[in-house]
């Protein structure tokens, strides 16, 4: 057994979700202390709405919050844990794994032949060693997808 993803993505999970509600705070917090906001509370309140918009909009764009916490690659398949869900998806219902980069952050995404609980494809954060090299993501990637592959019966993927 051995982990395939980054240790501490509950951590940046929760570090996306808090700078977000920093910011949003130090953007309201003057209007609060002079005053401003209970006087003419429109524009105020429009500017921190406005805010909020983006932020929603950045963090739904992103999907930050689909991340699987931790990925372990077992011999039988992968155990997934996502906040309090933790599921074991065997090779054989994996049907194939790709990797994606979104502003210079990779992930790996398995898509999944049935869906479980925690969905029809799995997006996961690499291991922090792998991050600034794309082939020796890949190679993760195309292992799981040659793995399902065999699982399937299929014989190896690699030719």
């Amino acid at each position: 057994m051995q982990v395939i993803s980054f240790k501490r993505t509950a951590l940046f999970k929760r570090g996306i979700w808090l700078t977000a509600a920093a910011l949003i705070a130090c953007v309201a917090t003057p209007f609060l202390l002079d005053g401003s906001l209970w006087r003419d509370p429109l524009p105020n309140l429009f500017g921190v709405g406005a805010l909020c918009i983006v932020f929603a909009y950045f963090l739904q764009k992103t999907q930050i919050h689909r991340l699987a916490d931790e990925v372990i690659d077992c011999d039988a398949g992968l155990k997934i844990r996502r906040g309090k869900i933790e599921e074991m998806i065997p090779f054989s219902n994996i049907s194939a794994a790709e990797v994606s980069t979104s502003n210079g952050i990779h992930r790996i995404t398995v898509r999944l032949r049935v869906p479980a609980k925690l969905g029809g494809k799995i997006e996961f954060l690499p291991q922090a060693s792998l991050w600034s090299n794309l082939s020796k993501v890949q190679r993760v990637a195309v292992d799981l997808t040659d793995r399902a592959t065999q699982a399937q019966g299929g014989g190896s993927g690699r030719q």
